[in-house]
C-alpha cells in the first residue's frame, strides 16, 4: 500500500523540552524597580511633577513587560507548534516595545527632568534595544482555520491536552521496572507524537483524530498509571500478562490509525477505537 504524502508527521525527540520557560521577559519587571522608589522619594520630597514621570514609567514598564512576555510566550508556542493562535495576529512585543519606550521618555523627560530631545532619543533607545533583545513578533503562518471547519484554538486545545496525557504516561513508566515494558510505552508515546504531527501538518484531520486523541490516550493513560500504581506493590504474572496485551493492541491500533488518518478512512478508525476500548473494560487493567 502506497501512502498520500501529505508533509510527513513532525518527528519526536524525547530530549527537547516540553515547555520552554518563560524567563527571557522577567527582566523587564526586575529593572524598572529604582523608578518605583524614586516615585516615593519624590513624592515624599514634595516634587509631585518628578514622582509622576518616575510613577507612570514605572506603571508602563509593568504593563511594557507583560506584553513583551506574552509575545515570547506565543512565540515559543510557535516554534513548538505549527500552528499558531489568532490572539498572534496582535504584534504583543511590538505593542510592548513601543509602551516600554514611553515609559523611558515620561521617565527621563519629567521624572529625571532631562531634556525633551535627549528624553525622545533615550525613549527610542529603549524601543531599538527590546526589539533587538525579544524580537519581532512571529507571523501568522498557520493555514486558514474556518476553511478546514475548525479553529488554531481548538486545535491547539487538543494537541496540549494530548501533551499533558503523554506526560502523564512518561511519569508512569518511569515508575515500571520492566524493561520490556519501559520500551514499549516509550515507543507508543513516540507513535502517538506523530500523530499529533500529523494534525499539525494537516488540521483536517482533527475530525478523525480527535476521538483517538482525547478519548483513546486518555484510556491508555489511565491503564497505563493504574497498572504502575499496582505494580509497586509487587509483582503479579496476570496483571503484567494483561498489560502486556492491551499494549500490544495500543501498538497495533497506533499503527493502523497513522495510515488510516493519511487515507482519511474515518470510518474504520472509530470501529478500531471502539474495539481498543471494549478491551481496555475486559481487561481491567
Amino acid at each position: 500500500m502506497i501512502e498520500p504524502k501529505r508533509g510527513g508527521a513532525k518527528k519526536y525527540n524525547p530530549d527537547e523540552p516540553n515547555r520552554v520557560p518563560q524567563t527571557r521577559a522577567f527582566l523587564l519587571y526586575l529593572l524598572p524597580m529604582p523608578m518605583l522608589f524614586l516615585a516615593l522619594w519624590r513624592m515624599l520630597g514634595g516634587n509631585g511633577v518628578s514622582a509622576f514621570g518616575f510613577a507612570a514609567g514605572f506603571a508602563l514598564c509593568m504593563l511594557a513587560a507583560t506584553l513583551v512576555r506574552k509575545g515570547v510566550g506565543i512565540e515559543q508556542e510557535a516554534r513548538r507548534r505549527k500552528i499558531v493562535r489568532r490572539s498572534s495576529t496582535v504584534p504583543y512585543k511590538m505593542i510592548g516595545a513601543g509602551v516600554l519606550g514611553l515609559a523611558v521618555f515620561l521617565s527621563a523627560s519629567f521624572g529625571a527632568g532631562i531634556a525633551l530631545l535627549s528624553s525622545v532619543f533615550l525613549g527610542v533607545a529603549a524601543v531599538i534595544g527590546s526589539v533587538f533583545v525579544y524580537g519581532t513578533d512571529p507571523s501568522r503562518n498557520a493555514p486558514d482555520m474556518p476553511a478546514v471547519g475548525v479553529t488554531s484554538e481548538e486545535v491547539l486545545e487538543i494537541l496540549n491536552e494530548a501533551d499533558q496525557k503523554i506526560l502523564a504516561i512518561e511519569a508512569a513508566k518511569d515508575r515500571i521496572h520492566n524493561v520490556e515494558l519501559k520500551d514499549r510505552l516509550k515507543s507508543i508515546i513516540v507513535g502517538v507524537r506523530e500523530i499529533m504531527g500529523i494534525v499539525e501538518d494537516d488540521p483536517r484531520d482533527l475530525r478523525r483524530a480527535r476521538k483517538f486523541l482525547r478519548v483513546y490516550l486518555d484510556g491508555a493513560q489511565r491503564v497505563t498509571e493504574g497498572y504502575a500504581d499496582t505494580h509497586k506493590y509487587g509483582d503479579s504474572g496476570e496483571l503484567e500478562d494483561n498489560f502486556r496485551n492491551v499494549l500490544g493492541t495500543i501498538e497495533t491500533v497506533i499503527g493502523e490509525q497513522k495510515v488510516k488518518l493519511l487515507e482519511n478512512n474515518l470510518t474504520e478508525l472509530d470501529i478500531q477505537i471502539e474495539v481498543l476500548q471494549l478491551q481496555l473494560e475486559k481487561e481491567g487493567v
